[in-house]
């Protein structure tokens, strides 16, 4: 019997044995195809049988499912069908094909984006990282969490980006470059991109281009990337040289609003006009999406300052009323669902799942051991319950006093901006009265001037601005300072804002001597000298921090 026993062991253990080595063969099958439809992916599409397309009944089927909607989505942005995909994701979950999960659940996230599905998007990617770490995937560990920090930039929140970010780049510390897939290098190349270490973002995607072919779904992308840090590095002729010849492959109607942006400013500080304003008008026509993204405020920016030099005013106007559309577009996205509400709710599901799982298990063995637990045990078990309370609520209070720092945070960002869009309007009214005034009256149809605390002198909600941006400045001058009347305290509070004389001189509708008047007597009630910087006085003298 014990012969027996032994021979059953050694059988099963060569079954496990030859079962394992089938799925390594399978993965690296697949990974031999995912390399192949990467590197040509519409000479791939042409050798894979679409026939069974819409009916997927076992592994191979889910398998060529997913290699036909990879490739279309390679080669014209397209997705599959939302139901089929996750019938193949339940095929791999089931035989256990840890690569082909992760492609396709990649591939439902990206799914989900396109919906501006936000809480499915993170429960998606936050399943992905559990598979991963299951499996020790350092490689996609660094995908997965580069890909929720590019969610942060999606978000506005750079702090946390560079949290993900950082922990990314922990699992790939001790990974040579060269052995990474191309997707991996890539997110490597954009991670020194995003930290502005450009030198090293272009030489790497310099490398990566000369490794790759022009029909690798990554070309494009990469010579985009090239494009940008070249931009951002201010070498404006080889930019434009680089940008044309992204404009001339294929590119999403985002990255050609980006393209065409980059090309206006370029042409514009290299004073040719004439092409400056053919692509400035070109990024208008691609500015479709309702999504609305920082480069587009930089856009529109540029394209005011562009149109008051050349005394455009209609077109002025209309860039400033499309710069404060994109901000309050952003303001809303803030007050609304975050992206850590989102993580929070993925968490708080997932901890009440095993919250449930122990609490059940709990219940099992108290109705086996029911005759024999004491009383002491009961009590201890509650004390536990307790404190395990006491732990969830102190990290809830720890989550809200962070995101009330994020808010305030952001806040400040807003306000400092609202200042900034307050003195354009205030100097067109100011120096421009007889050509502006039809303007203005359009301006006021809108509300803007109504809701501005600088333009219609709200001085309390200006104090309050001044206050949360620059820690307690007015109240701490009013402490320190009550020999200051109204109006200097008015000043001084433009000051620290960083508004100039003649922005001052606009707000108050009064000469620009009236001003430095002003200026003088704040000077001798503080006991400055002649001429000083009013605010560097008082910073000196520790008097406001």
């Amino acid at each position: 019997m014990n012969r027996t026993f032994i021979l059953f062991t050694i059988l099963i253990f060569l079954l496990a044995c030859i079962s394992c080595q089938q799925k390594v063969k399978k993965e690296n099958h697949f990974n031999d195809k995912i390399f192949l439809l990467e590197n040509n992916p519409q000479l791939y599409l042409s050798k894979l049988d679409t026939s069974k397309i819409n009916n997927i009944r076992n592994e191979k089927e889910a398998t060529n499912f997913l290699l036909t909607s990879l490739a279309m989505n390679y080669i014209n942005d397209s997705y599959p069908e939302k139901n089929l995909l996750l019938k193949s994701i339940q095929i791999f979950q089931q035989r256990k094909l840890i690569h082909q999960q992760l492609k396709s659940l990649l591939l439902l996230a990206k799914i989900y984006k396109q919906e501006d599905n936000l809480n499915k998007e993170v429960e998606i990617i936050k399943e992905a990282i559990n598979i991963a770490e299951k499996e020790d995937e350092k490689e996609q560990l660094y995908y997965l969490y580069s890909y929720l920090g590019e969610m942060y930039i999606r978000e506005y929140n750079m702090m946390n980006f560079i949290k993900y970010q950082t922990l990314a780049n922990q699992y790939i510390k001790d990974f040579p470059f060269q052995e990474m897939n191309i997707s991996t290098q890539i997110q490597v190349a954009k991670s020194f991109l995003y930290i502005e270490q450009y030198k090293k973002s272009y030489e790497l995607l310099d490398s990566i281009e000369i490794s790759i072919s022009k029909n690798n779904i990554h070309y494009n992308e990469i010579k985009r990337l090239q494009g940008i840090v070249l931009f951002k590095t201010m070498q404006w002729k080889q930019c434009i040289e680089k940008i044309q010849e992204v404009l001339t492959l294929k590119q999403t109607e985002e990255h050609k609003f980006i393209c065409y942006s980059i090309l206006t400013y370029c042409y514009y500080l290299t004073n040719d006009l004439t092409n400056a304003k053919k692509y400035k008008k070109l990024a208008m026509s691609y500015d479709i999406d309702t999504k609305t993204n920082f480069t587009e405020i930089e856009f529109y920016k540029l394209c005011s300052k562009f149109a008051k030099e050349n005394n455009e005013l209609e077109s002025q106007l209309d860039c400033l009323y499309k710069t404060i559309e994109r901000y309050e577009n952003i303001l809303t996205k803030l007050n609304g669902q975050s992206l850590d509400k989102a993580i929070q709710a993925y968490t708080h599901i997932c901890e009440r799942k095993d919250y449930e799982k122990k609490i059940s298990t709990y219940q099992y063995g108290l109705i086996g051991l029911i005759f024999t637990i004491s009383v002491g045990f009961l009590t201890y078990f509650n004390k536990k319950k307790k404190q395990a309370y006491r732990l969830v609520a102190l990290q809830q209070q720890i989550q809200a006093l962070e995101n009330l720092k994020s808010v305030k945070d952001e806040a400040k960002l807003f306000i400092l901006r609202d200042f900034e869009v307050a003195k354009q309007i205030a100097m067109l009214r100011y120096t421009q009265k007889e050509q502006s005034a039809k303007l203005l009256k359009e301006i006021e149809k809108f509300n803007f001037i109504k809701y501005n605390d600088l333009l219609t002198t709200q001085w309390n909600s200006f104090y309050k601005h001044i206050d949360l941006s620059f820690d307690n400045f007015y109240s701490m001058l009013k402490e320190n300072h009550s020999c200051l009347n109204e109006k200097e305290m008015q000043l001084c509070c433009m000051l620290i804002a960083g508004f100039k004389t003649e922005e001052i001189a606009a707000i108050w509708m009064q000469s620009i001597f009236s001003v430095h008047k002003y200026k003088t007597n704040i000077r001798k009630k503080i006991k400055a000298p002649d001429g000083a910087n009013i605010i560097s006085f008082l910073s000196q003298k520790n008097e406001i921090q």
